[in-house]
């Protein structure tokens, strides 16, 4: 196996300025991405995966698998570099460049914007949230329970719905929060009707209710059990909710103390 290669970091903000001046755009929608080979370093002990760009060519539309074959692949490396844009950016522009484009398709329209490259090619304004490779990693890292049979569990449940993962908990960055995405999730999985009707508003609530809740506690110390236990408590709230101007009521909120 082959150490993995990335970006060197000086070389990101070249590309990310080619994009910003439009200059770079039409690339995007090429079949290969060029780049200039001198760029590139090799990282310690870290090997790039073998077969991975191939098999998310055939499993693009269900992201899902793509997340966990994104994982797996890079299961060892490091929360830091996790949090890397030079990593993310050369696999979206080189190893898994063709994945990049189908996930993201816009890329080969004529009016593709440069937030759109710079959302899921870069870490862009949303961080790892949008990236069209980090996105998946993270997903999965912060939702595997190995406490059970089905390490990849809540992972499933998170899938289940886009806009939970991206929007409601991507926006308030409880997506970065294991402890509180297992504490969630693990409430949504024994409580599947929460999910089963106006989700897009009720999901809304639960970001917006751990956002507010954030301001007088500290959320990054508390343990599953914390969250499980808050989703518990507000479950009658939760099932309330079945339209957009529901979550927007204050009284809603009046326990945040």
């Amino acid at each position: 196996m082959q150490l993995q290669k990335t970006f060197k970091e000086g070389y990101v903000k070249t590309l990310r300025d080619a994009v910003k001046s439009e200059v770079a755009i039409p690339l995007y929608g090429a079949d290969n991405f060029e780049v200039d080979a001198t760029q590139i370093k090799r990282l310690a002990n870290v090997y790039a995966p073998e077969g991975l760009a191939e098999k998310l060519d055939m499993i693009w539309e269900d992201d899902l698998q793509s997340a966990i074959a994104i994982y797996e692949a890079y299961e060892i490396i490091s929360p830091l570099l996790a949090s890397n844009e030079a990593f993310w950016a050369y696999l979206t522009h080189v190893d898994l460049f063709s994945y990049a484009q189908k996930r993201w398709p816009k890329v080969k329209e004529p009016n593709c914007s440069a937030n759109y490259i710079l959302d899921h090619w870069f870490l862009g304004t949303n961080g790892v949230l949008r990236n069209a490779i980090a996105s998946m990693w993270w997903s999965v890292y912060n939702t595997i329970d190995e406490t059970q049979d089905n390490k990849y569990e809540l992972t499933e449940v998170l899938f289940k719905n886009y806009s939970m993962r991206v929007i409601h908990f991507g926006s308030y960055m409880l997506i970065r929060h294991r402890e509180a995405m297992i504490g969630i999730l693990s409430f949504l999985k024994d409580n599947p009707e929460i999910m089963a009707n106006a989700f897009e508003y009720r999901g809304r609530f639960i970001s917006k209710y751990f956002n507010r809740l954030g301001a007088v506690k500290q959320l990054a110390y508390m343990k599953r059990d914390f969250f499980y236990d808050v989703c518990s408590s507000l479950k009658d709230k939760m099932l309330s909710i079945t339209k957009l101007k529901h979550q927007s009521d204050e009284s809603l909120y009046n326990d945040i103390m």
